[in-house]
């Protein structure tokens, strides 16, 4: 058993345990020990304190708990494995767990908390070990839509996720169709009505 280092706060997906089996194997293929139940994105880290902070809930309810946020897919397609362990990783556009994660931050900072660990952006993954293993990159094709978004206290040390609380996703937007004016104005006078 390890030794309790302090306490991580931290918003995310889980991964839904219908995608258990899929990770499992992947955990034997990467000879990676794995924890199903850990799984999860990390979105943005909170704080990093070294006493239990009794106040983040109330602080992260009063940025989250009145907004729906529509759910985005999360894309995992490689997994990538070396010395500093494994995970699956996004690759290419990611255009909606993009936005999602701007405004997350957006209504974060309106409350005055800042995301921790994120100078150069959201960089999506999900880390499936930390032991060091082979170098090797697997491609994998694996999509979820996350139907709550999750605060999760950490027990650093002790390989422990606490959930404080979760807030009900909205379904994904419907993305923008092509239909212009000019499309519109292209066909007949009874198409154009019906429009």
């Amino acid at each position: 058993m390890g030794t309790l280092q302090g306490y991580r706060y931290f918003i995310g997906f889980r991964v839904p345990p219908q995608w258990y089996p899929f990770f499992q194997r992947l955990a034997v293929a990467i000879d990676q020990p794995i924890r199903l139940d850990l799984l999860h994105l990390t979105l943005c880290v909170i704080e990093e304190v070294a006493e239990r902070d009794p106040f983040v809930l109330r602080r992260i309810e009063a940025a989250v708990g009145a907004v729906r946020l529509h759910s985005c897919p999360v894309n995992l397609n490689r997994v990538i494995a070396g010395s500093r362990g494994a995970c699956a990783r996004t690759w290419g556009r990611q255009d909606e767990i993009q936005d999602f994660y701007r405004e997350l931050v957006r209504l974060l900072r309106a409350c005055g908390i800042e995301p921790l660990h994120r100078k150069s952006g959201l960089r999506p993954h999900v880390t499936l070990g930390h032991r060091p293993c082979m170098p090797q990159v697997l491609p994998i094709a694996l999509q979820w839509f996350p139907t709550e978004l999750l605060l999760i206290e950490s027990e650093v040390g002790l390989t422990k996720h606490n959930l404080l609380s979760s807030w009900s996703l909205l379904p994904p937007r419907q993305p923008l169709l092509p239909f212009g004016e000019e499309l519109i104005a292209a066909a007949g006078p009874a198409r154009r009505s019906a429009a």
